[in-house]
């Protein structure tokens, strides 16, 4: 059985029906028309949708560990770069019917690049704030098929940032596919990723319940010396294998390791007459090191109408940390409109630094059935072995972990109008979040919880429009600080809330998206009861609500235009409830002019985003919040070889 029959075979009917927000190779970048609903799309740099890989219905894949490449389990350390990816997509509801052991809050998806031909494409450009930037992919396709190689390179050689200060960025991967034979396939893929030099810019803290006064956006609040740097370098290699008629076999084992040579942050405590104080946090060299992966088998069985998949999986993470041993530097009395002038200090970092390590095994079995397109049944179960030893840089060991059983199950049904409809129950072991610097037990990392969710949804035909909606439940603990700023479980918080997504061609040329989620969440416990906190969870909107189109009018050839409006609602700013970031609706708006270049195909992108200039705030942590940009301007020239 050759790995193209197993691909069609062995995803379930209403999988397919779900259609994937993308495919494994994007013919361009125009990330509106690429996508088939509003839950969530990247395509280079560009994305939309209502969720992203930092937050699924007011939860995070990416911290909670539910990141997938190709569809296996990996543990990024440092984000995959573009020259790698070529897409990323958010799996959440309907679209994770006929997924191997879905994730309560959300998947995000990445594909790696998968060239249909021998080219290359070069993008130049100017990103917000007059900085400079190139963009080199090329590919290599055999004549037979059998290998393909994708390749790039990027420069962002003086990226300014919004409020003061550069830094200084450069990626570089490439992905090779070997064919071996018809029924086995090898992907490989090397990616490295750095930035240096990046000043750091202060977020602010108000000194009571309100908000932080307005920014001015001219005053350079960065100093040259406080500031950090990054580099992520992720390998990895995939085998997909058809063993026997219907007896299929995947795995992936994926490296990644994320450094920080120097770091710092910085935080500018103000009051309502614009008076504070400034304190910076400079950090020794970190890193960040993990081994993740996944191995599978499946049979498949089709008798008349019933097509049946039985599914043995095993996932494993190796995660080590060093981190610690800061220095803080308190200037003292600062005034929030004058820009920082201080001498680097002298700084010893002599305090040893913590080590921390995570290892966790998973081993599952599914069952999926399929009837006369009709009807999908899904099931499975998963036996976890969890374990974390913190090793603290003061001396001693902490060792914990668990070992639960985690579920799930799902059943759809295509009606004769051509409705789906659907519910679900999973319980999943996902990663907690660490401690921020302000709190008293900064970088201190809680162990991994249990999280649940049960939904149900619908997707329905609407004209020429396809319309998904779900509602949703998803528990788990809450982490967040108590009253005496000591990061930690402080109960469990709930997020009940429903989605809706309106996608399609209603007239020829133009691409719509549309999406809203409403939300209520929710914090449950004795800080509480007890009046220590507030009922709402820090960083969450009760409403959000996105409109993305793209028309191409048919005037001048290759000519379109775009515009996205996002509006959310207000945001809770604090842990006792005391502030809220206020409502803001952002517009960005651009147009696509595809045209000939000395016999090229060639593309000029320009957009314009936050439109109208809003101005507020985003909350970063309880009481912390990171100024809006202004309106900025982007323009580029792809030239396709």
């Amino acid at each position: 059985m050759s790995i193209r029959n197993f691909a069609g075979g062995g995803v379930c009917a209403l999988a397919l029906l779900s259609a994937l927000p993308v495919t494994a190779q994007q013919s361009d970048d125009n990330v509106v028309r690429n996508a088939t609903d509003a839950f969530g799309l990247r395509v280079g740099t560009e994305s939309i949708g209502l969720y992203d890989a930092g937050n699924v219905r007011g939860f995070s894949p990416d911290s909670a560990g539910n990141v997938r490449l190709a569809g296996l389990f990996i543990s990024q350390q440092g984000s995959l770069s573009d020259r790698v990816v070529d897409a990323t997509s958010i799996r959440v509801g309907l679209n994770t019917v006929g997924l191997l052991f879905p994730a309560p809050s959300g998947i995000a998806d990445l594909s790696l690049r998968n060239p249909d031909r021998t080219g290359a494409e070069m993008r130049v450009g100017i990103d917000p704030r007059t900085s400079p930037f190139m963009e080199l992919d090329t590919a290599y396709v055999a004549a037979d098929g059998r290998f393909k190689l994708s390749a790039g390179v990027s420069a962002r050689p003086d990226q300014n940032g919004a409020f003061g200060g550069d830094q200084r960025s450069w990626s570089a991967g490439f992905v090779p596919r070997w064919q071996v034979t018809e029924d086995v396939s090898v992907t490989g893929f090397a990616d490295w990723d750095q930035m240096h030099d990046s000043e750091v810019v202060p977020n602010y803290l108000p000194d009571g319940p309100y908000l932080p006064p307005r920014v001015d956006q001219s005053v350079d609040h960065t100093l040259p010396w406080a500031d950090w740097a990054y580099e992520t370098e992720n390998q990895g290699v995939v085998v997909d294998a058809g063993l026997m008629d219907g007896l299929t076999a995947r795995a992936g084992l994926f490296r990644s390791v994320h450094r920080l040579p120097y770091d710092a942050f910085a935080l500018l405590s103000v009051d309502q007459d614009r008076q504070g104080r400034m304190l910076h946090v400079l950090l020794p060299a970190t890193r960040y090191a993990a081994w993740s992966g996944e191995a599978s088998v499946a049979y498949e069985w089709v008798d008349g109408q019933t097509q049946q998949t039985i599914s043995l999986a095993g996932r494993g993470l190796s995660k080590r940390s060093r981190k610690g041993g800061d220095v803080e530097v308190d200037y003292g009395p600062w005034a929030m409109d004058r820009r920082p002038d201080v001498a680097e200090p002298v700084v010893r970092f002599d305090q040893p630094q913590d080590r921390n390590e995570v290892k966790q095994h998973t081993l599952g079995l599914a069952y999926n059935l399929s009837w006369d397109g009709r009807l999908d049944l899904g099931a499975g179960v998963q036996k976890a072995d969890y374990t974390k030893i913190a090793r603290p840089g003061t001396g001693g060991e902490a060792r914990g972990g668990s070992k639960p059983w985690l579920y799930n199950a799902v059943a759809a049904w295509r009606f004769d109008n051509g409705v789906i409809a659907y519910a679900s129950y999973s319980k999943g072991l996902e990663e907690s979040g660490s401690a921020p610097i302000t709190a008293v037990n900064r970088n201190a990392v809680l162990p991994a919880v249990k999280t649940t969710q049960r939904e149900a949804g619908v997707r329905t035909a609407v004209g020429p429009l396809t319309l998904t909606s779900s509602v949703f439940d998803v528990r788990r603990p809450y982490d967040g600080m108590d009253a005496g700023d000591r990061y930690g479980f402080l109960g469990e918080v709930r997020h009940r809330g429903v989605e809706a997504s309106l996608s399609g061609e209603p007239v020829e040329g133009l691409s719509v998206v549309l999406g809203a989620v409403l939300l209520d969440p929710k914090v449950r416990g004795d800080e509480v009861e007890r009046g220590l906190i507030g009922r709402r969870p820090v960083g969450q909107s009760r409403m959000q609500w996105q409109a993305s189109l793209d028309y191409a009018p048919g005037i001048v050839e290759g000519l379109s235009v775009d515009m996205t409006v996002d509006h959310s609602a207000k945001t809770t700013a604090r842990g006792d409830n005391l502030a809220d970031a206020p409502a803001y609706t952002l517009v960005d708006a651009g147009l696509r002019q595809e045209f000939g270049l000395w016999g090229q195909e060639a593309s000029l992108r320009a957009q314009v985003q936050n439109l109208f200039d809003s101005q507020g705030f985003f909350v970063e942590g309880d009481g912390e919040y990171e100024p809006m940009v202004g309106r900025t301007w982007r323009l580029s020239l792809t030239v396709r070889m």
